[in-house]
């Protein structure tokens, strides 16, 4: 998993290292309508600080990449620092697992009711003591509390619109296939919302079951 800060101008814009102008140009439009500050897909993720440095580096990765000289510049500076293998840019690539998916959000207040009526129906507090009575959770513990309370793992796709796959990796604890710590963190917070569950602790406590 790559710090936020560690991302490629390509992961940022989530496009393949050989991208045309136009998938480009595609790419930057759409982080921008996810990570804008009016997005109803990211508006509770980020607080201003990160959003701000999330739309700079969005802006320098366009301007790098759109401009020939400038990316042609760029891809020998991931060469020469050994970040990316010279052949990357001559292979096909398939194009990065989105973070979020922007379709057109369903009715999110309807589907947050649905899902409080399922919480209300089972014992959440019992289950949540039994969960913080660890130190370290793990996407295993938080998928079974999860399907105990009857929720699918579609309707909190529905809701956050974070990609299923990546909804997944967390819950299977598939490290390797997790987003930088910038998201995951939001990410975490914004799943265990949902589940009406602290969420500084299932941060907490699913860091360190990263870091054991």
């Amino acid at each position: 998993m790559k710090r936020f800060e560690d991302l490629n101008y390509y992961e940022m814009l989530e496009i393949p290292v050989n991208a045309s102008p136009f998938e480009v140009s595609q790419g930057y439009k759409e982080a921008l309508s996810i990570y804008h500050e009016d997005s109803l897909i990211t508006y509770s993720f980020f607080d201003d600080h990160e959003r701000d440095l999330i739309l700079k580096r969005i802006e320098e990765a366009f301007l790098t990449l759109i401009d020939h000289k400038k990316r042609t510049n760029y891809n020998s500076m991931l060469v020469n620092e050994g970040k990316v293998d010279s052949k990357t840019f001559t292979e096909d690539k398939k194009k990065p697992i989105p973070l979020f998916q922007s379709n057109k959000v369903k009715n999110k207040e309807l589907l947050t009711k649905k899902i409080d009526k399922k919480i209300e129906k089972k014992d959440i507090r019992m289950m949540s003591d039994e969960l913080f009575s660890k130190e370290i959770i793990s996407g295993i513990d938080l998928k079974k509390l999860r399907e105990s309370l009857g929720i699918d793992l579609e309707e909190v796709f529905e809701i956050t619109r974070i990609n299923v796959t990546i909804l997944k990796a967390i819950e299977e604890n598939q490290f390797e296939k997790l987003p930088p710590l910038i998201y995951l963190k939001n990410f975490l917070k914004t799943y265990a919302e949902i589940l009406k569950l602290d969420s500084n602790l299932i941060v907490d406590g699913y860091i360190k079951n990263m870091e054991a």
